[in-house]
């Protein structure tokens, strides 16, 4: 499967462009719908300490929120309804330096993952971010530059409705539990 296929903008522009075609399309004819996508509560947020004991604020490296995304979605389909639903979505971030973060720099991950409407996992990657704060920011708001191309295979009747798409930061034990605490 090539569900998480990263494509570049130029790929982007045509399916934004096709998009826009079908949305000025006869009103007539129906909108089919994209999958729905989450951002999963647990891990939406990300808080790093300095290495060692201490959990106060001045430990705090950097903090991370996937705070939304932008998406579309276009159909390839014959005329019974099998074919593939691309998915195009580029997560957004805020981050914010802590006072522990003498580097000016945060390094995080986050993942997408994909799954039928049965809630079966079906494919799920990480990609690492690096951010660099201007001496003058402490907060910085980061959307991916290049979306990921989801490439979704649909059998006849079947619609974006039969996926699901998550969206989470990458967390260790310590880092969920202290999320789940400080909520």
């Amino acid at each position: 499967m090539r569900q998480l296929a990263t494509v570049g903008k130029y790929v982007m522009g045509l399916a934004l462009l096709a998009l826009g075609l079908t949305a000025c399309s006869a009103d007539d004819v129906p909108q089919l719908p994209c999958p729905e996508i989450y951002i999963v509560a647990d891990v939406a947020k990300l808080t790093r300490f300095k290495p060692g004991p201490g959990r106060d604020i001045v430990d705090v490296l950097h903090e991370e929120e996937i705070v939304g995304f932008g998406q579309s979605c276009l159909y390839d389909t014959d005329a019974t309804g099998a074919g593939e639903v691309v998915v195009v979505v580029a997560p957004t971030i805020v981050s914010k330096r802590g006072p522990a973060n003498t580097s000016g720099e945060s390094e995080f991950e986050y993942f997408v993952a994909i799954t039928d409407s049965q809630k079966n996992l079906r494919e799920q990657a990480r990609f690492p971010v690096k951010l660099v704060y201007p001496s003058n920011l402490s907060q910085l708001r980061w959307q991916r530059p290049d979306p990921h191309n989801l490439i979704l295979p649909l059998n006849a009747g079947q619609t974006g409705r039969n996926w699901r798409v998550y969206l989470g930061l990458q967390l260790t034990r310590e880092e969920v539990d202290y999320q789940r605490r400080t909520r």
